[in-house]
């Protein structure tokens, strides 16, 4: 039997198996011709975003509303074959991790689609299950564990105790906002606008939530809004501080509200065991002390914030052998 893993996300997908691990880990995007034939998947299709080619089309299937499923189908069956995911005489069981902004319609459809693919079982279980999962929590104790997730398009809180997920909560403010808070704050200060590749790469060398005695610093390169020609600007942490602040804050507030809503006992629970965390975003510097400091509790990352919720699918399907 063949069994693997996807992490279905807005912004990448991820397929891995237990005995080799992560086998891929690109954008969720497909590019395509006029013909809607298949230019590339992944890194190879957003290389295509931009192209002067007005008939290529460079598609997020997750990112629209309603989803796009028929594009999601071509991305997964691509994906899946190119990966031998079904072979002869051999079944092949699919353990699907997806974001808490899909519907029990928007499950029930790809289930469908990935059966017509040639999948013997679809499982499907939320993202911030499949964390709690990576990050190696029992969470069949009897008092409670909270995990926190905060990737590029989600951000989702949860409680679990005894088993049961008691309570969740999504915050509409991701990585993906930080990257438009980047990019209009460019705009408005330097008449440049940047793609969201040069916002993701700020945010990744000189994020920083904390104001910095030497501040580190990073060249721009972004059109002139007025010329339409190429320019380059010179920006700092302590810049990045002043764009992040607002949005780090409305965290901490959305995690503080979450807290309080819980009953007493839980509360005391998270005071004292506290918040485990993954996700991209959590590798913001200085994010997980800023949290700590405002909510008043432990905050704990995981080693690799990025692929926890991959590690939990390998953790999942190692047990599903069992």
């Amino acid at each position: 039997m063949i069994q693997m893993g996807i992490d279905l996300g807005t912004n990448y997908i991820r397929l891995c198996t237990q005995e080799d691990g992560l086998l891929y880990n690109e954008p969720c995007m497909v590019a395509l011709d006029e013909q809607n034939h298949v230019l590339g998947i992944g890194e190879d299709a957003k290389d295509l975003i931009g192209s002067m080619d007005p008939n290529i089309k460079v598609i997020s299937p997750l990112r629209e509303n309603p989803i796009n499923f028929d594009v999601l189908d071509i991305l997964l069956e691509q994906l899946l074959y190119e990966h031998k995911a079904f072979r002869m005489f051999q079944k092949t069981v699919l353990l699907v991790s997806y974001p808490t902004s899909f519907n029990k319609e928007s499950c029930d459809i790809l289930k469908e689609h990935l059966e017509d693919l040639g999948a013997y079982r679809v499982y499907f279980e939320q993202e911030i299950w499949i964390a709690a999962i990576g990050a190696k929590l029992d969470l069949f104790l009897p008092v409670a564990s909270c995990v926190l997730n905060i990737g590029s398009s989600n951000c989702d809180i949860a409680i679990f105790q005894n088993g049961k997920m008691i309570k969740k909560s999504r915050c509409n403010v991701s990585g993906s906002t930080i990257n438009i808070a980047i990019k209009n704050w460019l705009f408005k200060s330097y008449n440049m606008n940047v793609s969201t590749k040069q916002a993701e790469k700020i945010k990744r060398k000189i994020g920083q939530v904390n104001i910095q005695q030497d501040p580190k610093s990073l060249e721009v390169v972004g059109m002139d809004q007025n010329s339409h020609v190429l320019k380059s600007a010179i920006i700092n942490e302590n810049q990045i501080v002043g764009i992040l602040t607002p949005l780090v804050q409305q965290w901490a507030n959305w995690i503080l509200q979450f807290l309080s809503s819980l009953p007493i006992t839980m509360q005391q629970d998270v005071k004292t065991r506290g918040i485990i965390c993954c996700g991209g975003s959590m590798l913001l510097n200085g994010l997980s002390s800023y949290l700590q400091n405002t909510i008043g509790c432990p905050i704990f990352v995981t080693d690799d914030p990025i692929n926890t919720v991959s590690a939990g699918l390998m953790i999942l399907l190692s047990r599903m052998e069992d």
